[in-house]
């Protein structure tokens, strides 16, 4: 057994074990190691307007994500309609989610892979704010604009307190709209220089050929024909961008399944159509799409398919997809705060604690993300399942590992090129394990080369 370093540069603790025979990869599967977290479990009992408080601890990255997730899910058990105003404040604070999210990603988490065709050249992170200073700067300044819009709807930046059933919890003042106008307009042009590397890279280095095609189903929600992340139904596209399947979010479990794993704490969701697998997140959602929706975004969007196509299934592509929903999280987080109607005071509805089944599904940053309760004439939460982005492309991450470093051996790599371009496509989606510790282990098996 030869055990390759660990790979930065993630949430969580996760493990890629492979098993060589006579120079090719016999199994290969993706370890998901963290401890079970029992969320689902621990949830039951509690009253359910607690559920908002509690979902938010599940992730210290996509804690608005969560939060939106668990009060729809409990207003659908109980019945009730927030606010237009409230909609679009849950509306602008998630766009700052996308936008802390998504720039942390790129900038620091994808970057320092392809700032050269090999790869990690300048010393990962640290190598990528000596050779671009100004941009690293900057990135950190995007990110500030997301976590201050938490902070201004929310209460804080970090597991925010403003979201609650029936609505929000507090009005937003002009004062602070006028601040964040003033930062976002800064954010997005900060935003264009930032995804303008990442295209410029791409196109120059020829970066998409170092990751795999892989043509899968794809999952998301989508309205009009738009880019949507907060309120629609799901859409279910083939390979080929046939849209076979659209549905509510009430009625997802005729149409998802999960199996579980016994080298994983993780479940294997699959279409129940087909048993087929099928990805999630930023490049799910941009091949839905006919269009994002927003000036800037649009102008790359087009972009991103004069280099593609009309569908890309190129794992590489995730990243560009994330850059393009970065600069529509910024665009619309400005649209909204120039609506006067954020500043209203009714963002509240009545709620009236009852039994009942309600679903909430948001599009995290990394991708579809659903919560479901079941609560009883008190008001208790009595069954809650959750199905996270990560869990839907972990099958189609293991097979496209197995694929490459087996094609890899085939060519007579060695083992440092193959960790590297494991570490690549692991990042490519951005895999959220836990909140904690950013690790993911590689370990080889060799029973004998050819």
């Amino acid at each position: 057994m030869e055990r390759i370093e660990p790979v930065t540069r993630i949430e969580g603790h996760m493990a890629i074990t492979i098993l060589i025979e006579k120079n090719r990869v016999k199994d290969l599967q993706v370890n998901v190691v963290e401890p079970p977290r029992l969320f689902e479990k621990f949830m039951e009992g509690k009253p359910a307007e607690e559920a908002v408080r509690i979902a938010e601890r599940i992730c210290g990255i996509c804690y608005v994500a969560h939060g939106l997730a668990a009060v729809k899910a409990v207003e659908n058990a109980w019945d009730v309609n927030p606010p237009e105003a409230a909609v679009k404040l849950r509306r602008l604070i998630h766009a700052g989610g996308f936008i802390q999210s998504h720039t942390l990603h790129l900038a620091f988490l994808a970057l320092p892979d392809i700032i050269s065709p090999e790869g990690i050249k300048y010393g990962g992170v640290i190598g990528f704010a000596k050779k671009y200073p100004h941009l690293c700067k900057k990135a950190i300044l995007i990110r500030k604009f997301g976590q201050e819009i938490t902070k201004a709807i929310g209460g804080r930046p970090i597991h925010p307190s403003g979201i609650v059933p029936g609505g929000v919890a507090k009005p937003l003042s002009a004062d602070i709209r006028d601040e964040l106008l003033k930062m976002g307009r800064e954010a997005l042009n900060n935003a264009v220089e930032l995804v303008d590397l990442l295209f410029d890279l791409y196109e120059k280095h020829d970066i998409l050929n170092l990751y795999p095609e892989d043509p899968t189903y794809y999952m998301g929600l989508i309205r009009g024909n738009v880019h949507e992340t907060y309120e629609a139904r799901l859409h279910v596209m083939s390979p080929r961008g046939d849209i076979v399947d659209v549905f509510d979010g009430n009625e997802y479990v005729k149409y998802i399944g999960e199996r579980t794993s016994p080298h994983s704490f993780v479940k294997y969701p699959f279409l129940r159509a087909n048993n087929e697998r099928y990805r999630v997140g930023a490049l799910a959602r941009v091949n839905l799409a006919e269009k994002m929706g927003t000036p800037l975004a649009d102008k790359y969007l087009t972009r991103l398919r004069s280099m593609m196509g009309r569908i890309s299934h190129n794992v590489g592509a995730y990243n560009l997809a994330r850059a393009i929903e970065l600069i529509a999280s910024v665009e619309r987080a400005l649209e909204l705060l120039e609506d006067e109607e954020i500043l209203s005071k009714d963002i509240r509805a009545e709620v009236r604690p009852k039994a009942g089944v309600g679903v909430g599904v948001v599009e995290a940053p990394r991708g579809v993300l659903i919560h479901h309760y079941e609560v009883d004439d008190r008001g208790l939460l009595r069954k809650v399942n959750l199905i996270v982005a990560t869990q839907q492309n972990v099958p189609s991450l293991e097979k496209e590992l197995f694929q490459v470093t087996n094609e890899l051996l085939l060519r007579g790599k060695k083992l440092a090129d193959i960790e590297h371009r494991l570490e690549m496509i692991i990042r490519a989606y951005d895999p959220c394990i836990s909140c904690a510790t950013h690790l993911v282990k590689l370990r080889l098996m060799d029973k004998g080369s050819s």
